[in-house]
């Protein structure tokens, strides 16, 4: 019996001390705003000022302009697939959401509103960027940045494609996000995100696991450990702010819904709502495929996207 008790209580020490130094003794993976703009910005780079804050997007190709936006934890390069194959043909801008990839978040108050910050920014894109008409693409939380978009510039946004969009249930969808909502993980978090980590995320976004490269988890998870950028995702997840999906009826321009069957974050059930609630949408199926489309399926999110445009 006593080796029995003293058996479970190494367990129970264990249990207790992996993840504290896993958590606690990890080294610093924290990486400064320049190191990042060093190692992750492209030649086609840009950087402007908002509100005081230094954002980022990128801009090449020509052709109609076309607007693409990444989701929550992402960055311009969730992209990068989708764009080499369509910059032949349009002008293709990619950016980073104000607190993700590059571009940091203006200084915060109390009573922040996200919803209403996001929307402005794409304001502000859109009248820099002299982007009077546009097509525009987005993914998961990209994709309800761009439905809001079209709802507040229908002179501007001329067609719209969403892939994976977030909309409804968007407090069931953020739960999946459990570990941004606890103040908790601000202590966890101080050295950044463990690199396994970034794994199960992105394994959590594919279907094709076989797929994912090493140096594209890398990558993002340089993105994830750039200075602010944990501290932005953790605000965002614990300000409990979601869209007012009535707008999503309000939406009149051509739009196109891309879903991959096998979403384990927004449910495939909620592309017919979308089909359902936005008049006149075209809805489009990717069996065997994840979160985002343009990054597991590129070649058949261009021929779709493409296929809409013509029309």
């Amino acid at each position: 019996m006593k080796k029995l008790g003293l058996a479970l209580l190494i367990i129970v020490t264990l249990a207790i001390l992996i993840p504290f130094s896993i958590f606690y003794l990890q080294p610093d993976m924290l990486i400064s705003k320049e190191q990042a703009k060093s190692e992750l910005s492209s030649p086609s780079s840009h950087f402007l000022t908002w509100r005081g804050a230094e954002i980022h997007y990128t801009d090449e190709g020509t052709g109609f302009p076309l607007l693409m936006i990444h989701g929550f934890g992402g960055a311009y390069t969730n992209f990068s697939k989708l764009s080499a194959i369509m910059k032949s043909d349009y002008r293709v801008i990619r950016v980073d959401l104000p607190g993700f990839g590059l571009s940091d978040f203006p200084e915060v108050s109390p009573n922040e509103n996200y919803l209403e910050d996001y929307r402005e920014y794409l304001s502000f894109i859109l009248d820099t960027l002299h982007l009077d008409s546009v097509y525009v693409i987005g993914n998961s939380m990209g994709g309800a940045v761009t439905w809001m978009a079209a709802v507040d510039h229908p002179d501007k946004v001329k067609k719209i494609v969403l892939l994976d969009p977030a909309g409804y249930d968007s407090e069931k969808v953020a739960g999946k996000l459990a570990m941004f909502k606890f103040k908790s993980v601000r202590g966890i978090f101080e050295k950044g995100m463990p690199l396994f980590m970034s794994w199960q995320g992105i394994r959590k976004a594919y279907f094709k696991d076989e797929q994912i490269e090493d140096s594209m988890v890398i990558r993002n998870n340089k993105f994830t450990n750039r200075q602010g950028n944990i501290r932005h995702m953790l605000n965002l997840a614990l300000s409990n702010q979601f869209p007012d999906t009535a707008l999503i009826q309000k939406v009149q321009c051509p739009t196109l819904i891309v879903w991959g069957t096998e979403d384990e974050i927004i449910p495939l059930a909620h592309a017919e709502r979308f089909h359902r609630d936005i008049k006149g949408s075209q809805l489009a199926i990717i069996e065997q495929c994840g979160h985002c489309p343009m990054m597991e399926e590129p070649v058949k999110t261009k021929e779709l996207s493409e296929k809409f445009f013509r029309e």
